[in-house]
């Protein structure tokens, strides 16, 4: 999707940068500070260092940042915060420094980078620059997942008083209180592997190898593969989820009987009926949802030793 010729990766990031953190992330109010003392003290220099209360706001100073071809955005947030700012970085120069501040942290696993304030300002400053994959769908990028089904009621339960009072327990919460409202729908789904239709209670579309935290999306998915990785549960029985949390750790539930797995460069999911899509945790879009991968769209600060493939 990128006009640009290809950047040379491999590459030492650079060091004048300008740090940008959600304080209603998880850690977004305790971080701020170490990030900015962490940061400088490695020798990073900090054009600015802001901290917002509304995503809105970080993202506004992302665009103005990436506009006046600052080299390096750290941002700090979770997986919306990186999703809703990825747009912004495609076909530019600018490369994104990640500080994990959020409950399940799936983007930062997929790179190698832990959420620890003082580890995570290592990477940016001393690691390299490689390029990951991003998901595209509704007409946006995204950087984890776009969900059908049961992961929207979740992600309507996941609110921010929750997940500071339970960290990462506020899924298994969430799981609870979806499994009670969830019902079964029909789904076709349309990629260049064939067409497939089932009945279903969710449908998953990742990008990279992690999601609702550490679980992998199959045992062999990953940020630089140029695929997405696609799930489906073809069940109307609500206890196959619990079957299915037995395999989540592994990333084996793709063999499971009930579940429908194929990995895909773009796709069409059609649903009856039409059906609310979660991207990333955010309810922005409904079926029918095309969607594709966006092949190293992305520059980012990854550990030096770290092969985000692995």
């Amino acid at each position: 999707m990128s006009s640009l010729p290809p950047a040379s990766d491999e590459t030492a990031p650079p060091k004048r940068a300008v740090l940008l953190v959600n304080t209603k992330s998880r850690r977004g109010k305790e971080w701020f500070a170490d990030a900015k003392e962490g940061l400088a003290k490695r020798g990073v220099e900090l054009e600015a260092a802001y901290s917002f209360r509304t995503l809105g706001e970080l993202l506004g100073e992302a665009q103005a940042a990436i506009q006046r071809k600052v080299p390096l955005v750290v941002a700090g947030g979770g997986d919306g915060t990186f999703s809703a700012i990825a747009r912004y970085f495609v076909e530019t120069r600018t490369i994104l420094g990640v500080l994990p501040l959020g409950t399940g942290n799936a983007f930062a696993r997929d790179l190698g980078i832990p959420a620890d304030v003082d580890r995570a300002c290592d990477i940016v400053a001393t690691g390299r620059v490689d390029s990951v994959d991003l998901g595209h769908a509704a007409d946006d990028y995204f950087v984890n997942l776009a969900t059908v089904g049961l992961t929207t009621y979740i992600a309507q339960n996941l609110t921010v008083p929750l997940k500071r009072k339970f960290g990462r327990f506020v899924y298994a919460i969430a799981l609870t209180r979806a499994l009670s409202h969830v019902k079964p729908f029909q789904a076709t789904l349309t990629t260049e592997n064939g067409e497939v239709g089932f009945d279903t209670l969710q449908i998953v579309i990742g990008n990279g190898r992690f999601h609702a935290g550490p679980f992998p999306l199959s045992p062999h998915a990953s940020i630089t593969d140029r695929r997405l990785s696609v799930y489906a549960v073809k069940s109307r029985s609500k206890a196959t989820f619990f079957k299915m949390a037995l395999w989540l750790p592994s990333g084996r539930h793709v063999g499971m009987d009930e579940i429908h797995y194929e990995d895909c460069r773009s796709g069409i999911l059609r649903t009856f009926p039409h059906m609310p899509v979660t991207v990333d945790g955010e309810v922005c879009a409904q079926t029918p949802l095309d969607f594709s991968v966006a092949p190293k769209a992305l520059r980012v600060v990854v550990p030096a030793d770290q092969n985000p493939t692995s």
